[in-house]
């Protein structure tokens, strides 16, 4: 079951992004819910099949892929009522760091503390702060009064990433491992939002590729996020 609801995700995704303009109906954000309903499935299934998953990692997992289901529904919404972009924006952001903090959880629970880990995932984070400071003159963008919560969400992003690959280096865990490159496929996603969201111009904000890439790295880093419950031991 965990590779069938795998399978129909990606076949989701596939027909989602191949729809997906800078132009969002109700039924492309319907048909980008669904697909997000499958990496919780997936989660679920694999914390099931895998008898040496803890049932309370892979709770988290789940939960944290719920989060990530709000905050898909939550981003989408903002384009259809354009009235109220900034609470759907923030209600966005909000949902996938709370996400991101159950996902901390469940690699706290499962591998413990690593005092060398936490080291890196404070650094990481701080790292991700300064990226996005860093970006506003790079890349062109403009934060629009959304600077404080883009530093939050992105030091908890980091700190996740960080705490992860600490894991995968000091542990040698292969479940790190995968969670690890989970997390770098969010870390790349959110390099294209962030023009989508924050570009200066009308085109940049419109990028149909860029659209299609930050898709297809945010279903990637979820579904590995859901994978990696199947190698757990």
């Amino acid at each position: 079951m965990t590779y069938l609801f795998l399978g129909l995700g990606i076949i989701l995704v596939l027909i989602f992004v191949s729809k997906r303009t800078a132009k969002v109906t109700l039924g492309l954000a319907f048909l980008k819910a669904v697909a997000s309903v499958c990496f919780i499935l997936t989660s679920l299934f694999a914390m099931v099949e895998n008898p040496d998953c803890p049932k309370i990692v892979g709770a988290l997992v789940a939960a944290g892929g719920v989060w990530g289901l709000l905050g898909d529904i939550a981003l989408d919404l903002k384009y259809v009522f354009k009235s109220h972009e900034k609470e759907y924006l923030n209600a966005g952001f909000s949902s996938f760091g709370v996400g991101h903090l159950f996902y901390i959880a469940a690699l706290y629970i499962y591998f413990g503390f690593n005092l060398k880990a936490f080291i890196g995932a404070i650094a990481a984070g701080l790292v991700c702060v300064g990226i996005v400071f860093a970006a506003k003159p790079i890349m062109k963008l403009d934060y629009r009064g959304y600077r404080n919560i883009t530093v939050v969400y992105m030091f908890v992003l980091g700190y996740v990433y960080g705490l992860s690959s600490g894991y995968a280096i000091f542990d040698y865990s292969l479940p790190a491992l995968i969670f690890t490159i989970g997390f770098i496929l969010f870390l790349a996603s959110d390099i294209f939002l962030s023009g989508l969201y924050f570009g200066q111009t009308e085109k940049k904000r419109t990028s149909r590729p860029a659209i299609i890439i930050n898709h297809l790295l945010y279903y990637a880093a979820q579904f590995t996020i859901a994978s990696a419950l199947l190698f757990l031991k």
